[in-house]
């Protein structure tokens, strides 16, 4: 997250590590012996949905109702001399049940969710999907850091730096997975946005949609750089931005998603800034007004998207701004790859690697334009303290890690278990890191690490919980000769 941070992060970060139990996000439960190569499952039963529709966890499961599943281990056929199934075998019916528990979790309605089956006949099951629902809303207090980031705002804090405002969100309405939000700023920035979230629309509920508007007013901006430091701007009304989206989710299969996104953006900077930078605009202008295109595909199987340990995510994307439908302020186009894998190497040890290459084909990018390999999800880690931004960027990270505390069923006070608060799931893993990056600017030669090959290695601990939140505290060395602790939002890959 790059400026921001919530005080409900703090609050749930200080409740959970008081809290006296843990609790697993659910089980997929498959009868131990079944004397039956194949079973149908007939129907359905489902509880624990006070709000969700039922429709919403139908079509995130890994098999239709009706369908019939192999009951023994895909290519080697049904072995009656031995019914009993183990934790390691891999049936048509177990992996499905698995698969579908994951994909129930990763609609992020559900604190928990427990798969098994109810049997008809010998050949008929029922299957009994029992949930735990999340609280859908919420309201509470958010604040804006008028400082480059996180990391540099800890080294000198000025509690005046921070803008204050309330976030107010709700994630399931109607029951049927529609979301809405509404955020306000004020202080030195200021800021307010609006919007509105349809996961699935049309008979074949394939289709999202996104809708959102935001107007935002800033104290604080970057507008150049030299020997890769951030040269700051810190004066009212620095820049102001008025950015309008709508963005459309295809989800042909599954696992496989796309996106189409039209944003319409309207900025506007003080005289101030023009006169410190009159390229941080195009044109030299004081006014930028686009229309931009961007558009991906990708494949995800991740395991539990907040924070996985197996899995792939593989997309590409294009991204053009500027179409030259209101204004020719504006025209580049930018297009790459990304690419992660999770992988479980050992009782509780986990890989984790990503890599991401991304090209902005054209003339040299205004500086508000540029690619930034040191915001929001484009990092390598160590190097938060500076900026690099140009017109291509190549990077991965990589991760090795332990888990040091796993969630586990734990009573509380009896009735309590499943309660969305006090038996909220937390963990830590501890990570041993190597990232690297080349950030490409062929434009200017007043920043060193800019095209050079960029490296950094260290240790971490990741603070994972339920509604998303993902901590991390990492002590990094970097190949420039720099080392430090720093504070993370968001998981690491």
């Amino acid at each position: 997250m790059k400026n921001y941070f919530t005080l409900v992060a703090l609050f749930l970060l200080g409740f959970t590590l008081n809290l006296k139990a843990q609790n697993k996000d659910g089980s997929s439960k498959v009868p131990d012996t079944l004397d039956v190569p194949y079973i149908k499952i007939s129907g359905f039963e489902i509880t624990g949905n006070k709000l969700t529709k039922p429709g919403i966890l139908i079509r995130e499961l890994d098999f239709k109702i009706g369908d019939t599943l192999a009951t023994f281990k895909k290519g080697r056929g049904p072995n009656f001399s031995d019914r009993n199934f183990y934790p390691g075998d891999s049936s048509e019916l177990r992996l499905r049940m698995q698969y579908s528990r994951e994909n129930l979790i990763n609609t992020k309605l559900f604190l928990h969710v427990d798969l098994s089956l109810k049997k008809i006949s010998s050949k008929e099951y029922t299957l009994m999907i029992d949930v735990t629902e999340r609280h859908y809303w919420w309201l509470f207090p958010i604040a804006k850091l008028n400082a480059p980031n996180f990391n540099e705002w800890l080294r000198d804090i000025q509690w005046s730096d921070l803008s204050m405002g309330l976030f107010f969100s709700h994630n399931n309405l109607f029951g049927l997975n529609h979301q809405t939000s509404i955020i306000a700023l004020a202080g030195k920035s200021w800021a307010i946005a609006a919007g509105y979230k349809i996961p699935w629309i049309g008979k074949g509920k394939k289709v999202g949609l996104l809708m959102t508007a935001k107007y935002s007013n800033f104290y604080t901006v970057e507008y150049a750089s030299v020997e890769n430091k951030r040269q700051m701007l810190y004066a009212y009304n620095s820049t102001q931005e008025v950015k309008l989206g709508a963005k459309l989710t295809l989800r042909p299969g599954l696992y496989n998603y796309g996106t189409i996104h039209v944003t319409g953006d309207y900025i506007m900077v003080s005289d101030s800034l023009l006169k410190l930078d009159s390229n941080y605009l195009a044109g030299h202008k004081k006014v930028n007004t686009s229309i931009s295109l961007y558009a991906d595909y990708y494949y995800d199987n991740r395991n539990v998207k907040n924070y996985p340990l197996k899995g792939n995510l593989l997309r590409v994307f294009i991204d053009k701004v500027g179409l030259g439908l209101v204004s020719k302020d504006i025209d580049l186009f930018r297009y790459g790859i990304d690419f992660h894998f999770y992988q479980t190497i050992g009782k509780k040890w986990y890989v984790a690697e990503m890599v991401k290459a991304e090209n902005s084909a054209g003339e040299n990018a205004p500086y508000f334009y540029q690619l930034n390999m040191t915001q929001g999800k484009d990092f390598i880690r160590g190097f938060d303290l500076y900026t690099l931004k140009g017109d291509q960027m190549y990077f991965c990270r990589n991760n090795i890690k332990f888990e040091l505390i796993k969630p586990n069923v734990k009573k509380v006070k009896e009735g309590e278990e499943k309660n969305k608060f006090k038996a909220l799931q937390y963990a830590f893993y501890l990570n041993g890191f190597a990232d690297a990056g080349y950030c490409v600017n062929k434009f200017t030669d007043v920043n060193p690490y800019n095209n050079k090959l960029l490296m950094s290695w260290g240790l971490g601990i990741d603070f994972v919980t339920y509604y998303d939140l993902v901590v991390r505290f990492e002590y990094a060395f970097t190949s420039i000769g720099t080392n430090g602790f720093f504070f993370g939002f968001g998981m690491p890959i």
